[in-house]
Order: C-alpha cells, then structure tokens, then sequence
C-alpha cells in the first residue's frame, strides 16, 4: 500500500525533537534517581518533553499546513494573486495553531492559562486598532482575490486611473498605467470606490453623430440611415443598432448611429470608427449630400481668399 506524500513529509521532519520527547518520557520509568533529587530530576524531564513535542508538534503542523496549501492551490489552479492570498492564510493558520499548541504545552505543565489568554484577548485587541489600516487591506486582498472584482493582466479604471493591474499583494494592488507609470493603491482604499474593468468586456459600444446641412432634400436625408447601416453591416466585427435623425437646428440636421463591435479590443474599435468615418463621408459625398464640417471648412477657405 502507498504512502501518503503528506506522512511521508511528516517523517521526514521527525528527528531528534521526536527522540527527546520519548526519551525524558521513559527515562524516569526504567531509571531509578536518588530519593532528594528524584523531584528535581522528574519535573525537569517534563519540562523537557513537553516543550520537545511542542516543538516538533509545530514542525508537523506546519509541514501539514503547507501541504495542503499546496495541494489546494494545485487543485483550484490558483494564479499569482491565489497564491498570495493562499500562502497569507497559511500562516495565520500556523500562528493560530501555533497559539494554541503553546496554551496545551503550559497547561500540561500545571500552569493557570486562563490568565494567560485573558492578557492575550486583551493584547490582540490593542493590536487590531494599531494596526487597523493594515488589517484592512489585508482583508481587503481576501475579497479581491474570492469575489475576483478583477484578476492580474485585466484593464482597470480607478477613478480617472486607467492602467493593468500587474500585482496583487497583502497591503496593495499595483497597476501600470496608459502612461507608463506605477500606481499604487492601497487594497481598503480600491474597494471602496468604483472600479471600471475592460476586461470584462465582451463587446463596446460606438456611437457616431453625422451632422449635414440644412438645405438637404428630405429624400437624401431618408436614404442616409439605410447607407450608414449598409456601411456598419459589412464590416465583420460590427452589429448594427440604430441609425436616427435627432435634431433639426437652423442650418444643421443630425443623424446619430449606435452600434457594437463584438471584439472589445481598443485598436480595432478606434481602426473601425475611422473606416466607418471615411466611408460615410465618401458615400454621401457621392450622393452629393454636403456634411456641415465640410460646408464650414470652405466658407473659412471662401473667407481666406477675399
């Protein structure tokens, strides 16, 4: 029969700890001590052995502990971030446990504990206000990495910050923005406000306002909503919503069209809106529809002649 990898890294890590425990254990069974020190002698060998186990009980916690940590994140397939989580969590467990080994070693020693974690209670709680902040960007980062609002490698907008987030650790996540530069936030202060993730996002939204001149015959104008749809319905990774007259002014008609590329990315969004641009204003100009931007420009070149 196999044997477990976790006991066999628990024998791995019994050693000569293991050995002083058994030995102040029966050393005071087979050997016999002069009556005036035979106390002394005794009650020294329980000092020995208890606080041997409880040492190498620590080693065997902490073998099992990162074991199954390991095991854990193996199974979950845990990333960079999981990880940093993981292994945070990990060592809270130790020390807990480690606590709480310590608390039995003095208690089989016949010392009074209870004072002991009264004076602990009492201590922990004057060192979870001092350290406050810093507990709350700890805890901070257990939320972001289990409701996973984003995860390494994903765009992000912090209030006017945009930038991929790079790192996500204990106290802060670290983002590298548009610009080139690292910033910084500190994990409470992130979750706290809005957090705009492209990422996540699985088609964008275009809109475009084509405005022309107010002295176009209705006919035109009716036909320039079908050319803008034929226009946004041949490019392959468009889908067409609407395209509407909106406002008629004095000298202007405006037209406003919506659609959504199926790709998120930003270069193809920004090289789609500029064919679709060109090509609206190739096809009305063919339909000798005069767009108001190019009606204005030559008023300005009339104006710059005389």
């Amino acid at each position: 029969m196999p044997i477990s990898p976790l006991f066999k890294q628990l024998a791995q890590r019994t050693g000569l700890l293991f050995v002083i425990f058994v030995a102040a254990r029966i050393v005071p069974a087979v050997v016999t001590f002069p009556a005036r020190y035979d106390q002394r002698i005794n009650r020294a060998l329980d000092y020995v052995a208890v606080f041997a186990l409880f040492i190498q009980a620590t080693i065997w916690v902490s073998v099992a502990v990162s074991y199954w940590t390991a095991r854990y994140a193996e199974r979950h397939g845990a990333g960079r971030a999981e990880m940093t989580t993981i292994q945070a969590v990990s060592v809270m467990v130790k020390l807990l446990l480690w606590a709480l080994l310590l608390l039995i070693a003095f208690e089989q020693l016949g010392q009074n504990v209870t004072g002991l974690i009264a004076g602990l209670g009492v201590g922990g709680i004057a060192i979870a206000f001092a350290l406050q902040n810093i507990l709350g960007d700890v805890f901070a980062a257990l939320s972001i990495v289990t409701d996973k609002p984003f995860v390494i490698g994903e765009t992000i907008q912090v209030d006017t910050f945009v930038g991929t987030v790079e790192r996500i650790g204990l106290k802060s996540t670290r983002v590298r923005s548009e610009g080139g530069e690292q910033i910084i936030f500190g994990n409470s202060d992130l979750l706290k406000g809005r957090i705009r993730n492209y990422g996540r996002m699985e088609q964008r939204r275009a809109t475009i306002t084509t405005r022309v001149v107010g002295t176009t015959h209705p006919d035109q104008l009716e036909q320039i909503p079908q050319t803008i749809k034929e226009i946004i319905s041949d490019r392959p990774t468009t889908r067409f919503v609407r395209s509407t007259m909106t406002a008629v002014a004095d000298s202007t008609i405006d037209f406003v069209t919506v659609y959504y590329l199926t790709d998120p990315s930003y270069q193809i969004y920004a090289d789609t809106q500029q064919a679709v641009l060109l090509e609206i204003m190739r096809r009305l100009r063919q339909t000798g529809v005069i767009l108001a931007a190019q009606l204005e420009s030559a008023v300005k070149e009339k104006d710059a002649a005389t």
